[in-house]
């Protein structure tokens, strides 16, 4: 069982597109994934675990600064390291580059919100009622690289 990081092609976002819907209560929709594939601010990137496609990151640099878009694992292959892999692999490409990384992540997504922390991040704010469905605050959570 190994985990393979690698730069999303376009034949992958079908495959990225189950991925969020699995994942989220308002997936982006193939439209959103395809521009920022086409995008050259953005770093994509997937995980293959075992040959398939279990997980994704999404990634936009803007100046020297970063920001978290979006990361999901399917559902069935969580709790095997693949999103501390993807992080690791996008943030180790982007340390030399810009100053901060910044992510907005669910109060509730108390497993989400730990890996932030192992990585570094910091909490840095809040942002009231930013997700719907259900509504939720967001945690604004900072990565210093300076």
């Amino acid at each position: 069982m190994s985990i393979k990081i690698r730069n999303l092609k376009e034949e992958d976002l079908p495959y990225v597109l189950n991925i969020a819907t699995q994942s989220f209560s308002l997936p982006w929709s193939l439209k959103t994934f395809k521009d920022e594939f086409l995008n050259p601010k953005t770093i994509f990137k997937v995980a293959e675990f075992d040959g398939e496609i279990a997980g994704y990151v999404v990634l936009r640099k803007i100046l020297d600064e970063a920001e978290l878009l979006s990361i999901a694992v399917k559902p069935e292959l969580r709790r095997k390291g693949i999103a501390t892999e993807l992080m690791k692999n996008l943030l180790n490409e982007i340390k030399d580059s810009v100053r901060y990384c910044f992510l907005e992540v669910r109060v509730s997504n108390i497993k989400a919100i730990n890996l932030y922390e192992k990585l570094g991040f910091k909490k840095v704010g809040l942002r009231k009622k930013y997700y719907t469905l259900p509504e939720e605050d967001a945690i604004i959570m900072r990565l210093d690289f300076s």
